[in-house]
């Protein structure tokens, strides 16, 4: 979602392509109007008009294979493509990234046991060991790989939520925030990491850290914000 303030008041837009999409052509790839007719030659050409020179190789099961087939091949995934990039067109352009920013990439599946029902300071029970389910912690950490991304978090602001310097937030964008997430909001040119808040309608983000070195932040006249993606997990070391 992105959020301005002009003169006072906050407008909000959608920014994800699943909210957006259904706005848009599955034959032309061009966003649906609702003024006017169609003119010859009039309007954004779809992306598909450009020219088609580079080629992806991607690696798929005989069920997906079916599949990718079924549905129209090559001819189908441009026009999926098409309708992502129309709705969001930060996928074509170019979206603004926080540093250090690293893509998700599942290869491997390891599980591991699920030894106790609970966490105990004495001594667990041998009886007790390795049983119920394993943990697969792709599955565990990760709703939606291609939307799912790491940052390294820097600074104290967060301390009071767990978040401490160098800790690793799981991050996915494919989430609509709402109040009380913590979310990776753009502040115009600048990422910062706070809890979303809302508050008698007014949104703002909140630190957590009561140290008094840290304030609410507000947006103000003229600025525009854009939640790159909602925290769902936070990985750190304690050795």
């Amino acid at each position: 979602m992105a959020y301005s303030k002009i003169n006072g008041q906050i407008t909000m837009k959608q920014t994800t392509a699943k909210a957006q999409a259904k706005t848009i052509s599955k034959t032309t790839g061009r966003v649906k109007g609702t003024w006017g007719g169609r003119r010859p030659g009039a309007g954004r050409k779809p992306l598909c008009d450009k020219a088609m020179t580079e080629t992806a190789t991607v690696r798929l099961s005989v069920e997906q294979v079916t599949s990718f087939r079924a549905l129209g091949g090559a001819i189908w995934f441009r026009d999926v493509l098409n309708q992502a990039m129309a709705a969001d067109p930060k996928l074509a352009s170019g979206v603004s990234k926080p540093d250090g920013l690293i893509p998700v990439k599942v290869k491997t599946h390891v599980k591991v046991p699920s030894g106790y029902s609970a966490v105990q300071a004495g001594f667990p029970s041998p009886a007790e060991q390795y049983q119920g389910e394993s943990i697969d912690f792709n599955d565990l950490l990760i709703t939606n790989a291609a939307s799912t991304f790491v940052l390294k978090a820097k600074g104290e602001s967060m301390i009071e939520a767990g978040i401490d310097e160098g800790d690793l937030l799981v991050v996915d964008r494919s989430v609509t925030e709402k109040p009380g997430d913590i979310v990776i909001m753009q502040v115009n040119n600048e990422f910062t990491v706070k809890r979303f808040m809302k508050k008698r309608g007014k949104i703002y983000l909140h630190p957590e850290n009561s140290s008094g070195l840290y304030d609410d932040i507000f947006p103000g006249d003229g600025d525009e914000w854009v939640c790159f993606g909602v925290v769902k997990h936070v990985i750190k070391s304690i050795g």
